[in-house]
C-alpha cells in the first residue's frame, strides 16, 4: 500500500461537502475556526482535525515554490535533500552562519520564531484536551489519538534537538494560563514523556496495511522511537556534562529497530550496482517499494506539487557542493580506505579519485558526463549536475563535487515547476539498519551476525566487500582527524559504523545531528575543500580570480569569504539559543550556555 501523503486528496475524501481542495483550508490553524458546541461531533471531525498536521511534520520537498527556509537552521524548506548544506558534507555558495559559528540569539528574530515555535503543539493539545466528545467507539478514537501522540513526540524530539530544556505543555493554554511564564521542563523529563508518547502511539496505531490509505500506522511510530532513541542515547553517552543515563535510550533504539527488522515487512531495494542506490532517489512513486517505511507523494490531478525537481537540477537552492571531508571517506572497491588501498588512484582529478571506489560515491557526486539528458532532449540542457565550478556559466558548484543524488532526470517535471511530482522518502528502511548497528555497538552487544544483517547489508547492495569485526581497515587519515577535533577516541569498529551512515544517509538532512550527537562538531573545523583543480579541465576558469586554490592544489570555496574557516564553539553550539523576545515575555525560560548577552 502506498505509504503517500495526498493531504487534499484526505481531506477531499474525509468532508464531502468540500468541491475542491482548498490549500487555504489545511494551512489553516484549527483553533481559530473550531467551536466546541459545533465541533467533535464525529469521526469524521477527528479525521479533519487531524489531517491538518500531516504536511506539518511530512514535509519532504515541502511544495509548491518551496522557497522558504527552516529556521533556526537557515536551510531552505525541502530540508530532507538540503539538510546537509550546515555540516561538514556540503559546502554552500554562500557559507551557512550556523556553520561558521555566527549566528545569535539576535538572529533568531519576534517571538515564537528561531524554532520556539508551540503554535502546534497548543494544536496537537487542544485534540488530546476534546477529542473523548466524539460519539464513537474509544477503538476509533484512538487511532486519531495515537497520530496525535505520534506527531506530538516529534515535535519535542526536534525541539529537545534545538535547545535541550524546552516548555512541556500537556494541554492547550489560554493567555492567562500559568504555564506561560513557567521555566522550561528538564530534559530528562521532556524526552520520557516524548517516549512515553510514542509507545502510546505505537500501541494505538493500525499495523501496516490495516490504517486508511495515506495515515500513520504503527511502523511509522516504531521507526520513530527508533530514531529518537538513538539520538538521545548516544547525545547522553558523549555529552557526559549532562549526567543523564543512556542505557534506557539505547534500548530503545535497538529494540524498535531489531522489531522492524524482524517483521519482514521490510527490505532494501536492489537492482543494477551501478545505478540502485541513485535509482532509490529519482521517482514519481514508492509504490511497491519495500524499502520505504514513510514517503511524501503529489498529486498532478490534486494539483499539489513541489518545485524541487527543476531547481535541484539547476542548482540553485544555496548553489552547494559535497566537501572533501566527505568524499575521502568512501571506501575503495576491496574495501579498503584511500588511505591504505593500492586501488587508490590518487585525488590529481576528479577521474582519478572517483575511480575504483564503493559505488555509491558516482551515484552521489557527479563526475564528468556522468549524468547527461536523454538523447535528443534539449530542456534544461545545463541542468545536468557536473562540475560546475565558480568561472564557468550557470549556477557555481563552489567545491566542483556536484551533489547528484535526487536528480530526477526528468525535463517534464522541470517543467511542471511548483507542480513537480518528486517522492520524497522521509522514513527509510537502511536507517534502521544502521541505527540498529550502531545502538548495539554503543549497549555493548554488536556481533557479527549483526553487522551482517546491518552494515553489510547495505554494502552488499551496491556489490562492496563486506566488514568485519576485528578486521576493520586501517585508515589513518581518519583517525588522525578525530584525534585532532574529537575530545575521545574512537574504536575502528565504531568508525566504520559512523563512516557507513555517512555515506548511505549522505543529503538526507541526517549529518548535522551525528555531529551534534556524538559531540563532534568540531569537525566543521576541518578545512573546507573541493576538488583537484586542473587547469585543462577548465580552460576559461582563471586562479586567483574565479577559483582559489590550497597548496596542494584543491579548491578553497570560501578563501576570501571565510578566511580562518568555520569554527565550532563546543560551549555553546550543541545548543541553539532562546529567541531573545521569547525570553522578554518569560525571564523564566532563562537562556542555553553560552548564548547569554553581554
Amino acid at each position: 500500500m502506498k505509504r503517500s501523503f495526498y493531504i487534499c486528496l484526505v481531506t477531499m475524501l474525509s468532508v464531502m461537502a468540500l468541491p475542491a481542495c482548498n490549500k487555504e483550508f489545511l494551512d489553516r490553524y484549527p483553533l481559530d475556526k473550531i467551536t466546541d458546541n459545533t465541533f467533535w461531533k464525529s469521526g469524521n471531525d477527528l479525521e479533519i482535525y487531524v489531517n491538518s498536521f500531516y504536511p506539518k511534520y511530512i514535509i519532504g520537498f515541502s511544495d509548491a515554490w518551496a522557497d522558504g527556509t527552516v529556521a533556526p537552521y537557515g536551510v531552505n524548506a525541502a530540508i530532507l535533500p538540503y539538510g546537509d548544506v550546515i555540516s561538514d558534507n556540503a559546502a554552500p555558495n554562500s557559507y551557512a552562519r550556523v556553520s561558521a559559528n555566527q549566528y545569535n540569539a539576535h538572529l533568531s528574530g519576534a517571538a515564537g520564531s528561531g524554532g520556539w515555535n508551540y503554535a502546534n503543539i497548543r494544536a496537537l493539545n487542544y485534540f488530546i484536551d476534546n477529542y473523548e466528545k466524539a460519539p464513537i467507539t474509544p477503538a476509533e478514537k484512538n487511532v486519531y489519538l495515537g497520530e496525535v501522540y505520534c506527531f506530538k513526540a516529534w515535535d519535542y524530539f526536534e525541539k529537545v534537538k534545538l535547545f535541550g530544556d524546552v516548555s512541556w505543555l500537556s494541554h492547550s493554554l489560554q493567555t492567562n494560563s500559568p504555564e506561560l511564564y513557567a521555566a522550561r521542563t528538564p530534559r530528562g523529563e521532556v524526552m520520557d514523556s516524548v517516549m512515553a508518547l510514542l509507545d502510546k502511539a505505537i500501541a494505538m496505531l493500525p499495523i501496516k496495511g490495516a490504517e486508511k490509505s495515506g495515515r500513520l500506522n504503527k511502523d511509522m511510530a516504531l521507526f520513530l522511537k527508533a530514531r529518537v532513541g538513538l539520538h538521545e542515547g548516544t547525545y547522553r553517552k558523549y555529552h557526559t556534562d549532562l549526567k543523564l543515563d543512556p542505557t534506557a535510550y539505547l534500548k530503545a533504539a535497538a529494540d524498535a529497530s531489531e522489531e522492524l527488522i524482524n517483521s519482514g515487512r521490510y527490505a532494501l531495494k536492489q537492482g543494477t550496482t551501478s545505478s540502485v542506490y541513485f535509482d532509490l532517489f529519482a521517482t514519481e512513486s514508492y509504490k511497491g517499494n519495500t524499502e520505504i517505511i514513510l514517503a511524501k507523494e503529489y498529486s498532478a490531478t490534486l494539483n499539489y506539487g513541489a518545485a524541487f525537481s527543476r531547481y535541484f537540477a539547476q542548482n540553485l537552492r544555496h548553489q552547494f557542493g559535497a566537501t572533501r571531508s566527505l568524499v575521502d571517506e568512501y571506501l575503495c572497491t576491496d574495501g579498503l580506505t584511500i588511505s591504505t588501498s593500492p586501488l587508490f588512484k590518487g585525488k590529481d582529478s576528479i577521474q582519478a579519485e572517483f575511480t575504483n571506489r564503493d559505488p555509491r560515491l558516482t551515484q552521489t557526486i557527479a563526475n564528468f558526463g556522468t549524468y547527461n539528458l536523454a538523447v535528443g532532449v534539449t530542456s534544461g540542457a545545463d541542468n545536468a549536475p557536473k562540475p560546475n565550478i565558480p568561472g564557468l556559466s550557470g549556477n557555481k558548484c563552489p567545491t566542483g563535487y556536484r551533489v547528484a543524488k535526487w536528480f530526477y532526470n526528468n525535463p517534464v517535471d522541470w517543467d511542471r515547476i511548483t507542480n513537480g511530482m518528486q517522492a520524497a522518502p522521509v522514513f527509510r528502511y537502511a536507517e534502521i539498519l544502521l541505527t540498529y548497528a550502531e545502538a548495539k555497538y554503543e549497549q555493548g552487544a554488536i556481533t557479527q551476525t549483526i553487522i551482517d544483517k546491518t552494515i553489510n547489508a547495505l554494502r552488499a547492495r551496491v556489490g562492496m566487500p563486506g566488514l568485519t569485526i576485528g578486521q576493520e581497515p586501517a585508515d589513518t587519515r581518519l583517525d588522525n582527524i578525530y584525534h585532532q577535533y574529537l575530545s575521545y577516541p574512537v574504536a575502528p569498529l565504531l568508525r566504520e559504523i559512523r563512516r557507513e551512515r555517512r555515506v548511505e544517509m549522505a543529503f538526507e538532512n541526517t549529518r548535522w545531528h551525528d555531529l551534534m550527537r556524538w559531540k563532534a562538531g568540531r569537525l566543521l573545523e576541518v578545512p573546507v575543500e573541493g576538488i583537484k583543480f586542473v587547469q585543462a579541465q577548465f580552460p576559461k576558469v582563471v586562479i586567483n580570480k574565479d577559483v582559489y586554490l590550497s597548496s596542494e592544489g584543491f579548491l578553497l570555496p570560501y578563501y576570501k569569504t571565510l578566511p580562518t574557516g568555520r569554527t565550532f564553539d563546543e560551549n555553546k553550539q550543541y545548543l541553539f539559543p532562546i529567541p531573545i523576545a521569547d525570553i522578554v515575555l518569560n525571564k523564566n525560560l532563562g537562556q542555553n550556555p553560552g548564548w547569554e548577552q553581554p
